[in-house]
């Protein structure tokens, strides 16, 4: 009786190469809209690379948060690929066919955030191993109050730095919380290099760095 042939391996998520820079603008003439994004910290990021690989790891209040990051970062330097939440890849109320290829340009993953997904976790470790960026919210969701540990166990498997990030939003009393204008801030930290780490404890002194950002 013939073996059973084994399952093809996930493609590694990947960023296109002349859509992400396009995206990247695109989401600019969003967010810096009004007042601009501040951008500190870009040295603490490594440049793209076979041994650039590392998890930015940052705060999450507003919707336009992951846009603002990814923003922040020149595409010449390195490219944030985000571990996004299942349903932004199946949102109804535009649909997947104008979402899902949109994130998927830019690297996005998916993952299901009810449980331990662990073909998200593969990918993931598969695109830090080739020097990519992965891009995670500890706290889960937005304004989330417990801290997940996903992003300090991909850095100890992985062996690469978690670099802390901060977003926040200053805008006018009028505009609605959440929507474009206003001046957005954006702050990387030095990096958390995983050495001898427990996970708790990796999840901890991310907490700690971005606490004083």
């Amino acid at each position: 009786m013939p073996a059973l042939a084994r399952s093809a391996p996930d493609a590694i998520p990947t960023p296109h190469p002349w859509l992400y820079p396009v995206i990247h603008w695109g989401v600019g003439c969003v967010v810096a809209y009004g007042g601009g994004v501040q951008v500190t910290g870009l040295e603490h990021l490594p440049r793209g690379g076979p041994q650039g690989g590392v998890i930015v790891a940052g705060t999450h209040a507003l919707a336009l948060d992951p846009f603002t990051i990814g923003f922040a970062i020149p595409p010449g330097l390195h490219r944030l690929q985000f571990m996004a939440k299942r349903d932004a890849f199946e949102w109804t109320l535009i649909g997947p066919h104008a979402i899902g290829p949109v994130l998927r340009a830019t690297g996005a993953f998916p993952v299901d955030r009810s449980g331990r997904d662990t073909r998200a976790l593969r990918q993931a470790l598969r695109v830090l191993e080739r020097g990519g960026m992965v891009g995670i919210f500890p706290q889960g969701t937005r304004g989330g109050q417990g801290l997940h540990g996903g992003a300090a166990l991909l850095a100890l498997k992985a062996k690469v730095p978690i670099v802390p990030v901060r977003v926040w939003h200053e805008r006018p009393a009028w505009l609605p919380r959440g929507l474009p204008g206003g001046r957005w801030h954006v702050r990387f930290g030095p990096p958390l290099q995983p050495q001898g780490d427990s996970l708790r404890g990796l999840t901890l002194r991310w907490e700690n760095a971005v606490g004083v950002l």
